[in-house]
């Protein structure tokens, strides 16, 4: 079965410097793995800002199998980046619906099967990860918008289980990644209160990204979250 894993690593303060780097040398020399179709290691930022936070980091995989998965996140090779952390929480996910381009592909879409479709009608929490490079003439106005959006997610905070901003180079490639209490709080979200099909609506009129991809995932297992399945 293919799943994409999104493991959020938290390090001491000491180990901070060295997580840093880490990026730089993810960059250089992705990880090779059985099974291991896409990678990504992304740092955070401080609510969703432009401040950087140094003590997060996020490893997205995806994987032809759960199997090969487990056997690389539990493996000497992964434990080069987890040394110097104090929490590591990993959510597996199936991709049900995704459009767009991450670095020209979509490393997401060629996973969804029917099966997949039907293990979303569950009613189980649901991820939702947003990725886009910005124009660099979009990026004041792009910005600008960002506290807003913002505000509106933390207005579903009932419903909002995790959220976290991300991004491989700071300022112009960001990505967000949300988990949900169901399919349909992500539907009242996206769709009806929020407010935020209008900044989608924004983002294509005022045409602030250069690539842009959008997918949702059913969660199939979240280890270290605190929310049940």
């Amino acid at each position: 079965m293919s799943v994409v894993t999104v493991t959020v690593l938290h390090y001491r303060p000491e180990a901070r410097f060295r997580a840093f780097a880490n990026m730089g040398r993810a960059l250089m020399t992705p990880f090779v793995a059985a099974g291991l179709t896409f990678q990504k290691l992304l740092g955070s930022g401080h609510n969703f800002g432009l401040l950087p936070n140094f003590s997060t980091y996020v490893f997205l995989g995806v994987w032809d199998t759960e199997i090969q998965a487990n056997q690389f996140l539990t493996s000497p090779d992964f434990s080069v980046i987890t040394k110097g952390t104090d929490t590591v929480r990993t959510l597996y996910l199936e991709p049900y619906q995704s459009h767009g381009l991450w670095d020209g592909i979509d490393p997401f879409g060629q996973t969804i099967t029917s099966v997949k479709n039907e293990t979303a009608k569950a009613d189980r929490p649901i991820a939702v990860l947003t990725r886009a490079t910005i124009r660099s003439g979009a990026l004041l106005d792009f910005w600008r918008h960002v506290p807003a959006a913002r505000q509106k997610l933390t207005e579903h905070k009932d419903n909002l289980l995790f959220a976290i901003g991300v991004g491989e180079k700071p300022i112009v490639q960001q990505c967000t990644i949300s988990v949900w209490r169901s399919r349909e709080a992500v539907e009242q979200f996206a769709y009806r209160q929020s407010g935020h099909k209008e900044v989608v609506r924004q983002s294509r009129d005022r045409h602030w990204f250069n690539e842009e991809l959008f997918a949702r995932f059913a969660v199939i297992k979240a280890e270290g979250f605190g929310f049940l399945l």
